[in-house]
């Protein structure tokens, strides 16, 4: 949808305003066209594109579905006046060619760095090739180690005060590059740069806003979870129910876009929006820190799962597909010695940051992981 939305964007230059109908002529399974059509709708919307009714719209859309060998084609017919411009986009089956392998996402760590402190988050940057730093992101303070050819030639610490201490207090490292830092905790926001020495100021959060990618959510510093909602059309924005995490497809995944949102509710529960102000989808059994994954098998949206344990038992990470307003468990759950404490994306978009304890040697691990793909 994400490059049927691109083609029809760029008929539609200049009017902005259209109507938008879809028909499904395939002989495959039925296909929901409504929710086909939020989708095409929410696609648009970042692209200047405002969806209104037929007797006052610019121009009119006709989306239609039809099959072929390859899976489904999707054939747009849009008319301004006496103009009619028709883009298509394929999409592929969902059943493999019989003679590709059959190939298993799975779940790749590596631990970076052990320590007895607590560790809320962490973060990596290279200034060049030969040189690292290191931020450490503690309950009080904001740790710093420069490491120029694997040796250590710089470590300090800088306080950060708190205005709030729940017994599991969050944190949040963002790096803009190697020399710019921000770190987020106990309804502080603390920004850090390199010039030429490190200087870090912090301050309160005024509206607690912390940043998540090309999204900001709301945080209850008191409480830790966030709040936020968000403008699926030009007619519809949907306020989340509380949540400790939120997320959504990258536009590179099947074309999804920001159209598509799974959050990780505070009753145990996650929900799945799509398009629409209600959920769609509900999952259960799932723990508070889910995380979108780059997939390394096929375009579908991929994402981790924690387990629903507490902190005083052995915790997982399993990696989920979502299809269809289904979530399937694919590959095997990667098994954590302790409890997970953290879950964010990494700077190179492929992998994330965990933060875990080690019930058996009480140290708090840095680790990173991926997605795999194997026979």
């Amino acid at each position: 949808m994400y490059a049927l939305a691109e083609k029809i964007a760029a008929a539609l230059t200049p009017s902005r305003t259209y109507s938008v109908e879809v028909k499904d002529v395939s002989s495959g399974a039925a296909v929901e066209l409504a929710a086909v059509s939020q989708t095409l709708v929410a696609d648009l919307v970042p692209r200047g594109a405002r969806s209104v009714s037929s007797t006052a719209a610019d121009s009119q859309v006709s989306v239609t579905i039809s099959q072929n060998v390859d899976g489904f084609l999707l054939v747009a017919e849009i008319r301004h006046g006496d103009t009619l411009q028709v883009v298509t986009a394929p999409v592929r089956g969902s059943e493999p060619a019989a003679s590709q392998p059959s190939l298993t996402p799975g779940i790749q760590r590596k631990i970076v760095w052990q320590q007895a402190r607590p560790i809320l988050d962490f973060a990596v940057g290279a200034p060049d090739s030969s040189h690292e730093i290191w931020y450490l992101l503690e309950p009080d303070r904001l740790v710093i180690y420069e490491f120029s050819g694997g040796a250590q030639v710089f470590h300090e610490a800088r306080p950060i005060s708190k205005l709030y201490a729940p017994r599991d207090l969050r944190g949040r490292v963002v790096l803009t590059d190697a020399t710019h830092v921000r770190a987020f905790v106990g309804g502080v926001r603390c920004d850090g740069v390199w010039n030429p020495s490190f200087a870090l100021e912090c301050r309160e959060n005024p509206d607690q806003q912390w940043q998540m990618g090309s999204v900001s959510w709301a945080i209850d510093p008191s409480r830790n979870n966030f709040s936020g909602s968000m403008i699926f059309s030009s007619s519809l924005e949907t306020k989340f129910p509380p949540f400790y995490s939120a997320a959504s497809p990258s536009s590179a995944t099947s074309g999804q876009g920001g159209s598509r949102w799974v959050i990780a509710g505070l009753d145990g529960r996650a929900q799945l929006f799509a398009g629409s102000a209600n959920a769609v989808a509900t999952f259960d059994g799932w723990g508070s820190d889910i995380l979108t994954a780059a997939p390394a098998c096929g375009a579908a949206w991929q994402v981790f799962v924690t387990g629903a344990g507490d902190w005083t038992q052995p915790d997982q990470i399993q990696l989920y597909e979502l299809k269809d307003r289904r979530a399937t468990a694919v590959g095997d759950p990667l098994e954590f010695s302790g409890p997970i404490l953290a879950l964010w994306p990494a700077e190179d978009g492929k992998s994330a940051r965990v933060v875990s304890r080690n019930l058996a040697t009480g140290q708090y691990e840095a680790s990173t992981i991926s997605d795999t793909c194997g026979n």
